[in-house]
């Protein structure tokens, strides 16, 4: 399968993480609902690698646009949603729905993966909100360069 190659576009980051924040909600109703574990267990696994690679790809994609306005309020989105898929791999790990590692033990490894992945996102996010925080009290123009350029 040829990889997907994003272009430098315009990504609506918001849109984005709504749609990633469905699907998993979409996952969640699916572990609580009574559904035939056979036929929703693969597709599911599916589900769970596409929204771990999109999260990469949209941290990815946040970090490279510094000059975003809303660039902050979308790491804390992104944050929220790296919560939400973290326990929803939880309930996957050690819940009681129809999906879980204790009644397929070959999925451990994976949801293991998947876990480590987004807390690792976790923190880099965190970092990423530290450091905007810092760079947001920095004058982007000194009192001198504010003065020579309104005196003109």
């Amino acid at each position: 399968m040829p990889k997907i190659r994003i272009m430098n576009k315009h990504i609506n980051f918001e849109d984005n993480i709504f749609v990633l924040n469905l699907r998993i909600r979409m996952i969640q109703d699916l572990l609580i609902l009574d559904t035939d574990t056979e036929l929703f267990l693969h597709k599911t696994l599916d589900d769970l690698d596409f929204i771990n690679s999109s999260l990469n790809v949209l941290l990815a994609h946040l970090r490279e646009k510094y000059r975003l306005i809303e660039r902050d309020e979308q790491y804390h989105n992104l944050l929220e949603t790296e919560r939400q898929f973290c326990e929803v791999l939880s309930e996957i790990d050690h819940g009681e729905g129809n999906i879980t590692v204790i009644q397929y033990p070959e999925l451990q490894q994976q949801i293991n993966l998947l876990l480590s992945s987004s807390q690792d996102r976790q923190n880099s996010i965190k970092d990423l909100i530290v450091e905007t925080k810092h760079l947001s009290l920095e004058p982007v123009v000194g009192y001198d360069e504010l003065h020579e350029l309104l005196s003109r």
